[in-house]
Protein backbone atom coordinates (compact mmCIF):
# COMPACT_ATOMS: atom_id res chain seq x y z
CA UNK A 1 0.00 0.00 0.00
CA UNK A 2 1.26 3.56 -0.55
CA UNK A 3 1.30 5.68 1.99
CA UNK A 4 0.30 9.88 1.07
CA UNK A 5 2.84 12.37 1.24
CA UNK A 6 2.54 14.70 3.55
CA UNK A 7 3.67 18.55 4.08
CA UNK A 8 6.67 18.70 5.69
CA UNK A 9 4.69 20.29 8.93
CA UNK A 10 2.49 17.49 8.72
CA UNK A 11 5.44 14.72 8.79
CA UNK A 12 6.82 16.50 11.90
CA UNK A 13 3.70 16.73 13.74
CA UNK A 14 3.23 12.59 12.89
CA UNK A 15 6.91 12.29 14.29
CA UNK A 16 6.64 14.12 17.21
CA UNK A 17 3.26 12.77 18.35
CA UNK A 18 4.64 8.99 17.33
CA UNK A 19 8.12 9.59 19.20
CA UNK A 20 6.41 10.84 22.64
CA UNK A 21 3.12 8.85 22.76
CA UNK A 22 4.13 5.28 20.98
CA UNK A 23 5.12 3.90 24.16
CA UNK A 24 1.95 4.78 26.19
CA UNK A 25 -0.46 3.73 23.87
CA UNK A 26 1.70 0.26 23.84
CA UNK A 27 1.34 -0.09 27.01
CA UNK A 28 -2.09 0.96 27.09
CA UNK A 29 -3.05 -1.24 24.28
CA UNK A 30 -0.96 -4.64 25.70
CA UNK A 31 -2.97 -4.07 29.38
CA UNK A 32 -6.22 -4.72 27.60
CA UNK A 33 -5.13 -7.36 25.07
CA UNK A 34 -4.66 -11.10 25.97
CA UNK A 35 -2.56 -12.35 23.08
CA UNK A 36 0.85 -10.43 22.79
CA UNK A 37 0.72 -11.19 19.05
CA UNK A 38 -2.56 -8.67 18.47
CA UNK A 39 -0.52 -5.60 20.03
CA UNK A 40 1.94 -4.42 17.77
CA UNK A 41 -0.82 -4.75 14.58
CA UNK A 42 -3.03 -2.92 16.85
CA UNK A 43 -0.69 -0.02 18.17
CA UNK A 44 0.24 0.09 13.60
CA UNK A 45 -3.79 0.72 13.22
CA UNK A 46 -3.85 3.26 16.01
CA UNK A 47 -0.83 5.28 14.44
CA UNK A 48 -1.98 4.62 10.90
CA UNK A 49 -5.48 7.00 11.80
CA UNK A 50 -3.41 9.57 13.37
CA UNK A 51 -1.38 10.09 10.05
CA UNK A 52 -4.17 9.38 8.16
CA UNK A 53 -6.10 12.39 9.99
CA UNK A 54 -2.64 14.25 10.79
CA UNK A 55 -4.74 17.59 9.60
CA UNK A 56 -7.37 16.85 12.22
CA UNK A 57 -4.93 16.41 15.27
CA UNK A 58 -6.30 18.56 18.24
CA UNK A 59 -2.86 20.65 19.60
CA UNK A 60 -0.77 19.39 22.67
CA UNK A 61 -1.26 18.17 25.23
CA UNK A 62 -5.53 17.55 23.72
CA UNK A 63 -3.26 15.28 21.23
CA UNK A 64 -2.45 13.04 23.67
CA UNK A 65 -5.96 11.90 24.96
CA UNK A 66 -7.30 11.86 21.43
CA UNK A 67 -5.04 9.46 20.23
CA UNK A 68 -6.01 6.85 23.32
CA UNK A 69 -9.67 7.68 22.11
CA UNK A 70 -8.38 5.92 18.39
CA UNK A 71 -6.55 3.89 20.74
CA UNK A 72 -10.03 2.89 22.26
CA UNK A 73 -11.79 2.50 19.23
CA UNK A 74 -9.18 0.49 17.91
CA UNK A 75 -9.40 -2.13 20.44
CA UNK A 76 -12.99 -2.29 20.25
CA UNK A 77 -12.90 -3.01 16.42
CA UNK A 78 -10.55 -5.93 17.76
CA UNK A 79 -12.48 -7.27 19.76
CA UNK A 80 -15.58 -7.34 17.28
CA UNK A 81 -13.53 -8.96 15.24
CA UNK A 82 -12.32 -11.83 17.99
CA UNK A 83 -16.09 -12.09 18.76
CA UNK A 84 -17.42 -12.83 15.04
CA UNK A 85 -14.45 -14.60 14.40
CA UNK A 86 -15.44 -17.16 17.45
CA UNK A 87 -18.72 -17.19 16.11
CA UNK A 88 -17.58 -18.01 12.28
CA UNK A 89 -16.34 -21.24 14.27
CA UNK A 90 -18.81 -22.13 16.04
CA UNK A 91 -21.59 -22.00 12.88
CA UNK A 92 -18.87 -24.02 11.16
CA UNK A 93 -18.35 -26.13 14.27
CA UNK A 94 -22.21 -27.10 14.24
CA UNK A 95 -22.68 -27.42 10.84
CA UNK A 96 -22.55 -31.16 9.67
CA UNK A 97 -19.15 -32.46 7.38
CA UNK A 98 -20.35 -33.55 4.26
CA UNK A 99 -16.67 -34.33 2.60
CA UNK A 100 -15.99 -37.46 1.64
CA UNK A 101 -12.10 -38.06 1.86
CA UNK A 102 -10.98 -39.82 -1.24
CA UNK A 103 -6.83 -40.21 -1.75
CA UNK A 104 -6.48 -37.65 -4.42
CA UNK A 105 -2.98 -39.32 -5.32
CA UNK A 106 -4.14 -42.79 -6.00
CA UNK A 107 -7.90 -42.12 -6.98
CA UNK A 108 -8.52 -42.34 -10.67
CA UNK A 109 -11.61 -40.54 -11.13
CA UNK A 110 -9.95 -37.69 -9.14
CA UNK A 111 -6.99 -37.86 -10.97
CA UNK A 112 -8.69 -37.81 -14.83
CA UNK A 113 -10.97 -34.91 -13.22
CA UNK A 114 -8.01 -32.98 -11.91
CA UNK A 115 -6.17 -33.66 -15.58
CA UNK A 116 -9.08 -32.71 -17.68
CA UNK A 117 -10.57 -29.51 -14.99
CA UNK A 118 -6.52 -28.53 -15.69
CA UNK A 119 -6.87 -28.69 -19.45
CA UNK A 120 -10.11 -25.62 -19.19
CA UNK A 121 -9.86 -21.90 -19.46
CA UNK A 122 -9.11 -20.34 -16.29
CA UNK A 123 -12.90 -18.73 -16.62
CA UNK A 124 -14.39 -22.56 -17.61
CA UNK A 125 -12.56 -24.03 -14.62
CA UNK A 126 -13.96 -21.26 -12.36
CA UNK A 127 -17.53 -21.33 -13.18
CA UNK A 128 -17.55 -25.59 -12.73
CA UNK A 129 -15.98 -25.20 -9.30
CA UNK A 130 -18.30 -22.77 -7.82
CA UNK A 131 -21.70 -24.15 -9.18
CA UNK A 132 -20.51 -27.90 -9.26
CA UNK A 133 -17.67 -28.24 -5.92
CA UNK A 134 -18.81 -24.99 -4.02
CA UNK A 135 -22.31 -25.72 -4.24
CA UNK A 136 -23.01 -21.83 -5.33
CA UNK A 137 -26.16 -21.33 -6.95
CA UNK A 138 -26.49 -19.63 -10.25
CA UNK A 139 -27.11 -16.17 -8.68
CA UNK A 140 -24.36 -16.53 -5.62
CA UNK A 141 -21.73 -17.80 -8.03
CA UNK A 142 -22.85 -14.46 -10.25
CA UNK A 143 -22.40 -12.10 -7.29
CA UNK A 144 -18.50 -14.25 -6.77
CA UNK A 145 -17.88 -13.76 -10.26
CA UNK A 146 -19.36 -9.96 -10.75
CA UNK A 147 -21.07 -10.56 -13.80
CA UNK A 148 -24.89 -11.48 -14.76
CA UNK A 149 -27.35 -14.64 -13.49
CA UNK A 150 -27.47 -15.64 -17.56
CA UNK A 151 -23.93 -15.09 -17.85
CA UNK A 152 -22.97 -17.86 -15.16
CA UNK A 153 -25.58 -20.04 -16.63
CA UNK A 154 -24.36 -19.79 -20.14
CA UNK A 155 -20.76 -20.27 -19.04
CA UNK A 156 -21.48 -22.94 -16.83
CA UNK A 157 -23.59 -24.73 -19.64
CA UNK A 158 -20.87 -24.37 -22.08
CA UNK A 159 -18.11 -25.01 -19.29
CA UNK A 160 -19.80 -28.63 -18.55
CA UNK A 161 -19.52 -29.27 -21.92
CA UNK A 162 -16.00 -28.89 -22.90
CA UNK A 163 -15.41 -30.92 -19.76
CA UNK A 164 -17.62 -33.34 -20.76
CA UNK A 165 -16.02 -33.80 -23.66
CA UNK A 166 -11.98 -33.53 -22.26
CA UNK A 167 -13.47 -36.29 -19.96
CA UNK A 168 -15.03 -38.52 -22.80
CA UNK A 169 -11.61 -37.87 -24.83
CA UNK A 170 -9.47 -39.11 -22.31
CA UNK A 171 -11.28 -42.29 -20.46
CA UNK A 172 -13.24 -45.17 -21.07
CA UNK A 173 -16.19 -45.53 -19.17
CA UNK A 174 -18.92 -43.68 -20.50
CA UNK A 175 -20.46 -42.22 -16.92
CA UNK A 176 -17.51 -40.95 -16.23
CA UNK A 177 -18.55 -37.23 -16.31
CA UNK A 178 -22.00 -37.77 -14.55
CA UNK A 179 -19.46 -39.36 -11.75
CA UNK A 180 -16.98 -36.40 -12.01
CA UNK A 181 -19.81 -33.57 -11.40
CA UNK A 182 -21.42 -35.30 -8.28
CA UNK A 183 -17.90 -35.09 -6.69
CA UNK A 184 -18.12 -32.42 -4.55
CA UNK A 185 -15.68 -30.66 -2.14
CA UNK A 186 -12.67 -31.87 -2.77
CA UNK A 187 -9.25 -30.22 -3.11
CA UNK A 188 -8.42 -29.05 -6.92
CA UNK A 189 -6.08 -27.19 -8.39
Amino acid sequence: MVTPELPNESRVIFETLYQAQYKSIYTFVRRRVPSSSDVSDIVSDVFTVAWRRVSELPPPPQDRLWLFGVAHRCLLAHQRGGWRRLQLLSNLEAQPNRIELVSAETDPLHLQVRSALRGLRARDREVLVLVYWDGLSHVEAASVLDCSVNAVALRSKKAKARLQSKLAASVSPPNLYSQALTIQKEQLP
